[in-house]
């Protein structure tokens, strides 16, 4: 953080940038919640509860399900672990999350630990994409691509609201590269020129699911 400001270091492999990485750099609040939400799980004596408590702080009549990460990722078998209770004890809610840590996950979901209530995407472009291509663990998996006529070559349907993350029977769908991207990447071009004929570049009020 030079001159104590957060900034963004993309890697020598970097194709495209996370929309939460980008959020945490231009909103200082956005940054800090994030991290004192992750320094009280950290500290946490029962992390269930911890999770409960906070669930059931923004809890509205109108909530139907919980998305786990709107930054972030399982990063420890325990937190995984506790998502699992979390979504055992509110059987009402739908829970899911997108995860790159199938590592983590691949061993929870073979020992049937998983509640039927939570639903979870597997996302390419991680170290263990291989647990995607030759596991049954992860039928529903979600892939970036450029534009539509790439998830149409894919034969994949594009996601917009999450829906397909939280509906119907596991299965692969797309996301389009959004938000901020490296400057002079292909993923800034197709952001750009999605931009100027009018098309999706971000999440607006419309595309955001009834999520607590």
């Amino acid at each position: 953080m030079p001159n104590g400001k957060r900034k963004i270091a993309d890697g020598p492999k970097t194709i495209f940038r996370c929309y939460a990485a980008s959020d945490e750099v231009q909103y200082k609040a956005v940054f800090e919640k994030r991290q004192k939400n992750f320094e009280l799980i950290l500290a946490a004596q029962d992390i269930p509860q911890l999770m409960m408590d906070s669930i059931y702080a923004q809890f509205r009549y109108s909530t139907e399900r919980v998305r786990w990460h709107g930054s972030g990722d399982t990063f420890s078998e325990e937190y995984a672990l506790a998502i699992c209770e979390v979504a055992r004890r509110t059987p009402h809610l739908i829970h899911y999350l997108y995860t790159k840590c199938l590592h983590i996950w691949l061993p929870i979901i073979m020992d049937e630990l998983v509640p039927d209530n939570l639903l979870i995407t597997a996302s390419w472009g991680g170290k263990y994409d291989h647990l995607i291509q030759h596991s049954y663990a992860f039928p529903r998996n979600s892939r970036v691509v450029y534009t539509e006529g790439e998830a149409d070559a894919l034969g994949l349907p594009i996601d917009h609201d999450d829906s397909h993350a939280y509906e119907g029977k596991p299965h692969a769908f797309c996301h389009l590269v959004h938000g901020t991207q490296p400057a002079g990447s292909l993923a800034q071009a197709a952001v750009q020129l999605r931009k100027k004929q009018g098309g999706f570049v971000g999440y607006g009020k419309k595309h955001r699911a009834k999520a607590a």
